[in-house]
């Protein structure tokens, strides 16, 4: 991979905005995805759309903007990061507002499944490296109690993953799929559960252990291995740790 370019969602903060200053760093092009801008991601080879990924109908835009980017340049690497996700609600499920539980799935799921098939559908032609890239979680394998939002998003975009990777795996130019598993990381989401109550949630224990015993990374290590990840070939759909780097 010598001239990248990456299309990666919810860089304005955490592991979307580490894993993007990384990238750049490497003297790659990223266009990010998300409401608000990063004020540490000033490369001239940074390119944003400040778009809310429940709007689903601005999705074209996207599109449009990445015509704008790949148009006569000569990158050897197409990669989609799948990054954004959202927090609440967190709760049992009984007490999760609707709208609430509909805003989180349209970033978790909905929004990765779109720009994936758009992404591919752009790209499909091209004969160069690509990739597909599902920023994943330990929810997604592991049942939360009060986190059924999140573990069902993660869990839906994890297997969504493996079937793409399915549809791909025999392609003489198909792109490569992987899902990868960041462990705990210091970001917004991290903070959050950590300052509700036991009452209000249940895993809130659980996460200050994990913080008091140092196990949680910061976000700049954690997109350094994830850039070894995006560098290196898996099996079609897997499942990837930081921790295996």
């Amino acid at each position: 991979m010598k001239n990248g370019f990456f299309l990666i969602t919810g860089t304005s903060k955490g592991i979307g905005e580490a894993v993007a200053q990384k990238i750049l760093q490497e003297g790659h092009t990223v266009l990010g995805i998300s409401r608000n801008r990063s004020d540490l991601l000033t490369s001239p080879n940074y390119h944003h759309l400040s778009i809310d990924l429940t709007d689903t109908s601005r999705f074209n835009q996207i599109l449009e903007q990445t015509n704008k980017i790949v148009e006569g340049q000569p990158f050897d690497f197409l990669c989609l990061i799948n990054n954004a996700s959202a927090t609440e609600p967190m709760g049992p499920i009984e007490a999760c507002p609707p709208e609430a539980i509909e805003a989180h799935v349209k970033i978790g799921l909905v929004a990765p499944m779109l720009l994936t098939s758009l992404f591919i559908k752009r790209f499909q032609d091209e004969k160069v490296r690509k990739k597909v890239v599902f920023i994943s979680s330990g929810a997604a394998l592991h049942p939360l109690a009060d986190m059924s939002v999140y573990c069902g998003s993660k869990a839906g975009s994890l297997m969504f993953g493996k079937v793409i990777g399915a549809e791909q795996k025999d392609k003489e130019y198909g792109f490569e799929v992987v899902s990868i598993g960041p462990g705990m990381v210091e970001t917004g989401m991290q903070q959050a559960v950590r300052s509700k109550s036991d009452v209000d949630f249940a895993m809130s224990g659980y996460f200050r252990q994990a913080y008091e015993e140092g196990k949680v990374q910061e976000p700049e290590l954690v997109a350094e291995k994830i850039f070894t990840i995006l560098q290196n070939t898996y099996e079609q759909g897997q499942y990837v740790s930081v921790s295996e780097i």
